[in-house]
């Protein structure tokens, strides 16, 4: 399913020297309706403000690895992905079966989503929760939701849980559970009391959390410093603090890390389409962090900062005037 996000300007005005011929650039992105594809219309738009007779398309998928795959398959020319499952690919880490070559960075689109570990207070009261690790020791028979199996935050979720010293076979030995929804879903388990935790990487006031916190008394687990060093190594995560205050029952900071994401491409893309989305990202940012109050943050300077995926040829030089 491609849902066209604009139509060829007819009539516009001639090309700047400096960019490529007209385009139809497809990028590939999740489910319709996101913030991925918000971040689609604001590269559309871009791109128009740059060379207005070259459009793009947004694609949608089931995600980042999905979109992995059809970059490498001549699918789509762009991707957006979680920076944790490019890496993921590059390792040849499930669900791929071999290390993923020759995708690389064409822009950071956002980072500081972080990892909200979003647990009853009564239950985290009664066992003593502070933080993630305090769940190996306590024994506690924690019922947990998780995001949908195979996911970057499900695998985030579990990883973080394994290096802070609990497995899943742990958990369920302790009494507890595990079920895997999207946020729509666990949400509805959370405010019926089905389950004591929800983990996700989202932004801070999403409504989900602001909706399981209405229905019952919550708070947050933080994540032991050296577990979150780890996921920045491994994943391309980002050490993130949730301040006291950031939701009206957070009481105290909360160490994290969190997701970031990035569009991406082959490495061998024409470049001259490189040319054309990194020079309209640099000089049409605005287009961008308009799209949605969590990319107000973006700017040609914040899409050139990815430090743990290398940038395809040409789109590095084209961001340099904006370091």
């Amino acid at each position: 399913m491609k849902t066209i996000l604009a139509t060829a300007l007819i009539g516009a005005a001639g090309l700047a020297a400096s960019t490529a011929s007209a385009a139809n650039i497809t990028l590939c992105g999740a489910s319709p309706g996101g913030l991925w594809s918000l971040i689609g219309v604001g590269l559309d738009a871009a791109v128009r403000a740059q060379q207005p007779d070259s459009t793009v398309t947004y694609q949608t998928s089931s995600g980042g690895f999905a979109n992995i795959a059809q970059i490498k398959a001549g699918g789509c020319d762009l991707g957006i992905v979680h920076v944790g499952e490019a890496l993921i690919a590059k390792k040849g880490a499930a669900p791929f079966q071999a290390p993923v070559e020759g995708i690389g960075a064409v822009a950071l689109v956002y980072d500081k989503a972080p990892m909200h570990f979003l647990v009853s207070k009564s239950f985290a009261e009664e066992y003593g929760l502070g933080s993630i690790a305090d769940l190996a020791t306590s024994g506690a028979p924690l019922d947990l939701v998780s995001n949908r199996r195979g996911i970057l935050p499900s695998i985030l979720l579990e990883e973080a849980f394994a290096k802070s010293g609990l497995t899943y076979d742990q958990l369920e030995e302790n009494g507890g559970s595990v079920q895997y929804e999207g946020s729509a879903g666990a949400a509805d388990i959370m405010t019926d009391g089905r389950a004591d935790m929800w983990t996700n990487a989202t932004f801070i006031g999403t409504s989900a959390v602001e909706t399981i916190a209405q229905a019952r008394p919550m708070t947050l687990l933080s994540v032991p410093a050296e577990v979150s060093r780890q996921m920045v190594e491994e994943y391309g995560s980002q050490l993130v603090t949730i301040p006291a205050g950031s939701y009206p029952w957070l009481d105290h900071d909360v160490e994290t890390f969190g997701a970031r994401a990035a569009i991406v491409a082959a490495e061998d893309a024409d470049p001259a389409m490189i040319e054309l989305v990194a020079t309209a990202i640099r000089d049409h940012a605005d287009k961008i962090a308009e799209v949605h109050s969590a990319m107000g943050g973006f700017t040609a300077e914040f899409a050139a900062s990815l430090d743990a995926l290398d940038y395809v040829p040409g789109a590095a030089e084209i961001y340099a005037p904006a370091n």
